[in-house]
């Protein structure tokens, strides 16, 4: 017995009658026994400090036990609820493109485009690249990881950066025009004409466009699988406030990559294409898909597993990097910054513009205290 090895004969006054008692024995060698018959895991240590984070293996990362019983239909509203929802809100900007006769302003798609830009920036910087340095460097991990080189992420989002410039130069060798982002701006001003064609010069075989276009779906669509998988995982209180973070995450996120779709309407896809409506409901079907995984798997996938924290943190590092490139350089540098830009955006329209694009990334920050 513990309390036989610690007992003593100088134990003072204090001591009952019947011998020492636990909160004698010193807090130590509890939790080395304790340790050593498996009842402490990986929480008891990383919470003083005293574990290194070299864990041989994944066994002492998980969640443990779940609070809440989990209530499966309620996890299948949520998924009818959040496909809905991004859905739609990624097929307004095209609904409001393609028929220009409805009572909504131009100059609402004209804020929108610049208010997803704020949206896409904010989504990387602090949705995805945080999420992923939280994950790769998690307590639970060989000490690779937390220790021997916790700038993982940061090397990921930079290697998907590298990535894309090659894939940007590989089509600008095969002679693929540039589409700059700010002659978009000529089609969704307030008051311009809606015509069937443009004279925004078109892409070649309209490669490199969708190359462009590509990278902002592809660095959102990464991630919401593993957002809907650990939205299904979910129980009680933490399911609860998760879903209302979801919903606002998705609107925004959703919204800001239909401007950017209905923007390149008709320069690279024709008025008649379903392409706009198949990326809309590919956007909205996601987040459902990994939840719907979730609903599947809630007993056997943990997003606190080792593999849980290395397949969603090199995915969110590697998704940043594809968002950081195209929002950083190939939407908000030539929107704003770009020779174009300052014939097209002049006045009380850059001024507008920018504030959109303010408020889109301030508003997707606010998001981020909460998923």
């Amino acid at each position: 017995m513990l309390a036989a090895d610690d007992s003593g004969d100088d134990k003072g006054p204090g001591v009952p009658m019947g011998g020492p008692s636990l909160t004698d024995i010193p807090l130590a060698i509890l939790r080395a026994e304790l340790e050593r018959r498996g009842y402490v895991g990986i929480d008891s240590r990383a919470g003083d400090g005293s574990a290194d984070g070299n864990a041989p293996d994944g066994s002492t990362c998980g969640s443990g036990e779940r609070t809440g019983s989990y209530n499966t239909p309620l996890h299948v509203a949520a998924l009818v609820l959040i496909l809905v929802l991004s859905t739609f809100a990624c097929s307004f900007p095209i609904i409001a493109r393609r028929f220009p006769r409805l009572p909504i302003p131009r100059h609402f798609l004209f804020l929108s485009r610049h208010f997803g830009t704020g949206v896409l920036i904010a989504t990387a910087f602090v949705h995805l690249l945080p999420t992923a340095f939280i994950s790769l460097t998690h307590p639970c991990l060989p000490r690779f990881w937390n220790k021997g080189y916790p700038a993982t992420a940061g090397l990921v989002a930079m290697v998907a950066v590298m990535i894309v410039v090659t894939i940007e130069m590989f089509f600008a060798l095969r002679g693929a025009k540039h589409v700059h982002g700010s002659e978009y701006d000529t089609l969704i001003d307030e008051g311009a004409p809606y015509h069937e064609t443009s004279s925004i010069p078109l892409v070649n075989g309209d490669s490199r466009g969708g190359v462009q276009l590509g990278k902002v779906p592809a660095g959102i669509l990464f991630h919401s699988v593993f957002i809907g998988m650990a939205l299904s995982v979910a129980t009680g209180t933490s399911f609860l406030v998760l879903l209302v973070a979801i919903s606002f995450h998705q609107t925004f996120e959703g919204f800001a990559l239909g401007a950017r779709i209905a923007s390149l309407i008709p320069a690279l896809f024709p008025a008649s294409s379903p392409k706009p409506w198949l990326m809309a409901f590919a956007y909205g079907a996601t987040t459902p898909i990994g939840q719907a995984i979730g609903l599947g798997l809630h007993n056997l996938y943990d997003p606190a597993s080792t593999a849980g924290l290395l397949m969603v943190g090199m995915t969110n590092a590697f998704s940043s990097g594809l968002l950081l490139f195209a929002g950083l350089v190939e939407l908000l540098a030539e929107d704003f910054l770009s020779d174009k830009s300052y014939e097209t955006l002049r006045g009380r329209s850059r001024i507008e513009a920018c504030i959109a694009a303010a408020a889109g990334a301030l508003l997707m920050a606010l998001v981020g205290a909460f998923a």
